[in-house]
């Protein structure tokens, strides 16, 4: 058995508690159901790729706070057979992520050529979106909840992929959709969007949300060297001679 298995654990809890809303939303419409499941599967997804590919320590966090997210639907959801076995599945997630094969494939450390924190922050606060908007959908126009939810989300993947436009797209299109929504949302939604456009446009203008869109680039310089010089191993791999003929 792969000992990282049990970071999967976010993902169950994400589609058990999907479910259970799909059972009965509770105080929810279907354009808030949609995001919450939406949103937690999709950072539940982005957090086990993240510890089992490259033992990221932000991914185990996102981990955390997805099975965290799924405690605060159980809150607001009423209580029937689908909300016990959702709570017994995020509690068995909540000890599966304190397995040692999945504690001990986390970094200790950051990654020496990861990203800069904030531009993985930014990251994750545009993936969280849907979820936070969703949570707090308790009336308001669904349209809005939708375009602002999934537009955060689809960001998120344009910036992190580096797609042409993805940095300008965050620092001005996303507050500004976000910002505008808000009014048809209504309280609370209307304010969690709010406080998602400040807090991901400061992100945005940081010096390292910018440097990680666009990578600092040197110059590289070639110095020819005598054939006599370079490694038998090099020269023999090339096909040359001592002299730098070919053979």
């Amino acid at each position: 058995m792969n000992s990282r298995l049990p970071a999967i654990a976010p993902i169950l809890a994400a589609f058990a508690w999907t479910i259970a809303l799909m059972v009965d939303p509770g105080p929810y419409n279907a354009a808030a159901v949609l995001l919450i499941g939406v949103g937690m599967i999709m950072m539940a997804a982005v957090s086990v790729v993240g510890i089992i590919a490259n033992g990221a320590r932000w991914a185990y966090r996102l981990g955390l706070a997805v099975i965290a997210g799924t405690a605060v639907v159980a809150t607001i959801r009423p209580i029937d057979a689908a909300w016990i076995v959702g709570l017994i599945v995020t509690s068995a997630s909540a000890v599966l992520m304190f397995f040692p094969g999945v504690t001990g494939s986390v970094r200790k450390l950051p990654a020496a050529a990861g990203p800069p924190e904030k531009a993985v922050i930014l990251s994750l606060v545009l993936l969280s979106a849907p979820f936070l908007i969703g949570v707090a959908a308790t009336g308001g126009a669904g349209w809005a909840h939708l375009v602002a939810g999934l537009s955060g989300m689809g960001l998120a993947f344009i910036y992190s992929r580096v797609i042409p436009g993805g940095l300008v797209a965050v620092r001005f299109l996303w507050p500004l959709i976000a910002v505008a929504l808000a009014p048809p949302m209504g309280l609370p939604s209307g304010a969690v969007s709010v406080g998602l456009a400040l807090v991901g446009g400061w992100l945005a203008w940081t010096e390292e949300a910018r440097v990680a869109f666009h990578p600092p680039r040197e110059t590289g310089s070639t110095y020819p060297i005598p054939p006599e010089l370079a490694p038998q191993d090099i020269l023999d791999a090339a096909q040359l001679d001592e002299k730098g003929r070919r053979l």
